[in-house]
């Protein structure tokens, strides 16, 4: 899947010219995925993982968590397995870590993708 690529804060990577960037990076497809908020696109609110009402709970169930971000990661359309998941989460200041093994027919890849609830609330 072509897509712009992002740096690793989320920009838009820009050439010195001035001109952006094209990648098929199945990395950063999950990491889009991961980070998308339920309901956080007007034009899609039924898309994007459940955080505030699944993760950022009192007990929150963390089966039910790890099978969401399975599910997640695997809707990316390279992604053929998930090895595993580790999901630690920070209930004093709502923010999550997501550790994760996904394998594509090319590549087997641990990844880590932080969660801050802070970025949203500005």
């Amino acid at each position: 899947m072509l897509d712009i690529l992002l740096t690793s804060d989320g920009d838009l990577s820009v050439t010195e010219w001035g001109d952006i960037v094209l990648t098929e990076s199945v990395r950063q497809a999950i990491r889009i995925r991961l980070l998308w908020f339920f309901g956080e696109w007007r034009f899609a609110p039924d898309i994007g993982i459940p955080y505030w009402e699944e993760f950022f709970v009192k007990n929150p169930n963390l089966s039910r968590i790890r099978r969401i971000v399975r599910n997640e990661v695997l809707s990316v359309r390279e992604v053929n397995d998930v090895r595993e998941i580790q999901i630690d989460i920070v209930n004093q200041t709502r923010a999550a870590t997501i550790s994760f093994v996904a394998a594509t027919n090319e590549e087997t890849f641990r990844e880590e993708v932080g969660i801050p609830w802070g970025i949203f609330t500005d």
